[in-house]
């Protein structure tokens, strides 16, 4: 999506709410993708953000099994991949040889 596709997004006589409500999945991943690109910018479009987050919280959620899966896979993460188990390998026997 190029900059004059996106300020057709932008306009603020376009209702965020409706627009993206109505927006197939896959033109709503293209959206969030030129949205986030765009507030990298230095002088983004005033709207822009609330537009981002618009998007991003549409696609939540049409996508809430696949947000559960990331955050689990998160958690599994930041336990270091031990989720569910107690302790660790401290204070174990190891066979010689």
């Amino acid at each position: 999506m190029n900059e004059k596709d996106l300020a057709r997004y932008l306009d603020e006589t376009v209702d965020p709410a409706a627009t993206v409500a109505a927006m197939p999945e896959s033109a709503l991943a293209e959206l969030a993708d030129a949205l986030y690109r765009h507030l990298d910018t230095p002088s983004p479009a005033f709207g822009a953000y609330a537009w981002y987050i618009q998007v991003a919280d549409e696609l939540q959620m049409r996508r809430p099994a696949a947000t559960a899966r990331e955050a689990a896979d998160s958690d599994d993460h930041s336990s270091g991949g031990l989720a569910g188990h107690s302790g660790g390998l401290a204070g174990t026997e190891v066979p010689a040889g």
